[in-house]
């Protein structure tokens, strides 16, 4: 008798430890659109008009913008866990200036350090003023891995004219390749990681800004401005 009320008493207690465990589980949404799915713990919403920045949902998961960037030519960010894109913001400056990445317009060039006047920096194939917060915008917008040291990176990283270490030479990465893939508009790199160039491996004419760029250059794969 004594056997079989300790018996009861213990599938008493795993049933009440499966109700809890049911309670306690969590409601996953599967959202997005093949190959892009992703697993949301609120409804999805990709097939909204607008995201809440007044841009279109790209249909990929996220927790921060640069898991956005393999998915989107242009400029992109995260919100609410959903890529977005960022809508145009700032109009380019008429004639044939280029723009840097604080807006600013230049219609000098350059390749290498040295090529821009003592107090401006090459900034993704531009000559700009030097502001001081160049480290934030070298890799194509994005914040520098590192400083050159003797026109130097470590770990296969470039280092770009503006003596900034970069995942790629010009221009923004989507990422590492994947078994020597890379996404539309970029290719697999010694070091490992997807870059982009613009046609012919010219220089680009700056980094896109809000998606626009100055000069009649086209805004491209890796956040550069061709011509």
């Amino acid at each position: 008798m004594l056997v079989g009320i300790i018996v009861l008493f213990c599938v008493g207690l795993s049933a009440a430890s499966d109700l809890v465990a049911r309670q306690k589980r969590q409601m996953y949404y599967l959202c997005g659109t093949f190959p892009n799915q992703y697993y949301s713990t609120t409804p999805c919403w990709y097939d909204q008009a607008k995201c809440t920045n007044g841009g279109s949902p790209i249909g990929v998961g996220c927790t921060n913008s640069a898991q956005c960037t393999p998915y989107y030519a242009g400029i992109s960010t995260c919100l609410n866990g959903c890529c977005c894109t960022v809508p145009t913001t700032t109009r380019p400056p008429s004639g044939s200036s280029g723009l840097c990445y604080n807006g600013q317009a230049s219609n000098t060039r350059c390749s290498a350090q040295g090529q821009c006047p003592s107090e401006q920096t090459c900034m993704n194939g531009l000559c700009c003023s030097t502001t001081g917060n160049e480290w934030q915008y070298a890799c194509g917008g994005l914040v520098a891995i590192a400083s050159c040291t003797n026109n130097q990176c470590t770990q296969g990283f470039s280092c770009t004219p503006s003596n900034y270490c970069c995942e790629c030479p010009v221009g923004r990465s989507s990422g590492r390749c994947n078994a020597g893939t890379c996404p539309s508009g970029f290719t697999c790199q010694a070091n490992g990681y997807c870059c982009s160039s613009c046609p012919g491996n010219v220089t680009p004419y700056g980094s896109c800004v809000n998606g626009q760029c100055g000069g009649g250059a086209t805004c491209r794969a890796g956040n550069i401005c061709c011509l």
